[in-house]
């Protein structure tokens, strides 16, 4: 289950990002996560619950946008939906495409109250 090494990872990145006087709570992380990454995000979010006790991320929510997977066609150019790998072009059923998004996974902001 790497989803509990990618919570500890976002702990890593609060605990670095959060100011050292020790001043403000962190209430949320927001994070993009591609459906194609083959992250588990139910799987993210009971681990993010089961780590943040006693750290800085204690009171802090996880949001998370899922980023739909768009691919591209290298044969007719078509730009299509991609919701899994190993997917035919729709217009001339390739399977020679360029994935666009959804392998994404990032870290977009983290709330501090004061």
């Amino acid at each position: 289950m790497h989803e509990l090494s990618i919570a500890h990872s976002i702990l890593s990145i609060a605990e670095k990002s959060t100011p050292t006087e020790g001043k403000g709570i962190i209430t949320a992380v927001s994070m993009q996560i591609g459906q194609l990454s083959s992250i588990e995000i139910d799987s993210l979010r009971f681990a993010f619950e089961a780590i943040k006790s006693n750290t800085v991320l204690e009171k802090a929510e996880l949001n998370i946008d899922i980023i739909e997977g768009e691919a591209k066609c290298q044969d007719c150019q078509t730009i299509f939906q991609l919701n899994a790998y190993g997917t035919a072009c729709p217009n001339c059923k390739s399977y020679g495409v360029t994935i666009l998004k959804g392998t994404e996974m990032k870290i977009l902001s983290l709330a501090i109250d004061e």
